[in-house]
């Protein structure tokens, strides 16, 4: 992607979400081109997915990790 670098793949959630939020304010904020739009929605839907592996927890129990 041109103006941001790519979050490692071993970001956390949170920055993940955070840079979800970032690509949803610059799409909301009408201002960037079309080829950028098409860049950031391909990154957000790649974060996404990544999110949905993360938050995966199988039989949607929760445990505490110790």
């Amino acid at each position: 992607m041109s103006d941001t670098p790519d979050i490692p793949d071993d970001a956390s959630i949170s920055e993940k979400t955070e840079r979800l939020e970032e690509i949803i304010a610059q799409l909301e904020d009408g201002e960037v081109s079309l080829e950028r739009a098409n860049e950031l929605h391909t990154e957000g839907t790649h974060l996404l997915e990544e999110l949905r592996e993360d938050l995966d927890i199988g039989d949607g129990e929760i445990t505490e990790n110790r």
